[in-house]
């Protein structure tokens, strides 16, 4: 499966993440370092296995537990119309 922002979002890598802008709405979300590392990997052709381990790569922390985070952290952005499949 591959991911997508919606044409009303953009996307702003920060040094401290990122930020998401949903021009429909006028609203922004901030993605913490893991946050802008786990969107990078579905922008980038990627799943949820992919994410958990670019996090596992990039912070040094436990596979297992990335594998937890990254899933919970994409259907959070699909649930707010963020990502899409496609």
């Amino acid at each position: 499966m591959t991911w997508k922002l919606p044409d009303r979002v953009s996307w702003t890598p920060t040094e401290y993440g990122g930020v998401l802008l949903d021009a429909a709405s006028g609203e922004y979300w901030t993605l913490n370092p893991s946050g802008a590392v786990v969107l990078g990997a579905l922008l980038a052709g990627g799943g949820p296995e992919q994410a958990a381990a670019r996090l596992a790569a990039e912070f040094d922390g436990d596979p297992a537990v990335m594998a937890a985070e990254a899933p919970e952290l994409i259907a959070e952005l699909t649930a707010a119309g963020l990502v899409v499949a496609g």
